[in-house]
């Protein structure tokens, strides 16, 4: 039908108290979970690189990670790296999609948040080609 949607939600420790979900472990940092809505499933296999923001606006690559059979990567940064500051998630969406013989509109996906250190982040991302 020629749309293309995205949609993005961060979620932080704080906003997940109310579920059951409060008792998340304190060494997390940035996870995610992508979902490929044309075909209601996961997307398995994406690329994602994480960039630290620098303070000359310049952009650290700190890891590289693919998501699982559950779209999912559940520890970008190690607690250790993991420090108040900027962080850009670039999801690689174009080769999933040629993957499976499908056009896309987005070669790449770039997500951009702002992290404090000691809260756990999940960046979950709806997709279609």
């Amino acid at each position: 039908n020629g749309w293309e949607r995205i949609r993005l939600r961060v979620e932080t420790k704080e906003s997940l108290k109310s579920g059951n979900m409060a008792d998340i472990n304190e060494t997390r940092t940035i996870s995610c979970h992508i979902l490929d809505t044309s075909l209601g499933k996961a997307a398995h296999g994406v690329h994602i690189t994480l960039y630290r923001q620098l303070a000359d606006d310049q952009w650290q690559e700190l890891n590289k990670a693919i998501t699982n059979e559950d779209g999912r990567v559940n520890q970008l940064l190690s607690f250790a790296d993991f420090q108040t500051s900027v962080y850009k998630l670039k999801f690689d969406i174009l080769p999933y999609f040629e993957e499976k013989k499908t056009p896309s509109f987005y070669p790449f996906i770039e997500v951009v948040v702002k992290c404090e250190r000691g809260q756990h982040y999940h960046i979950p991302l709806l997709l279609s080609p």
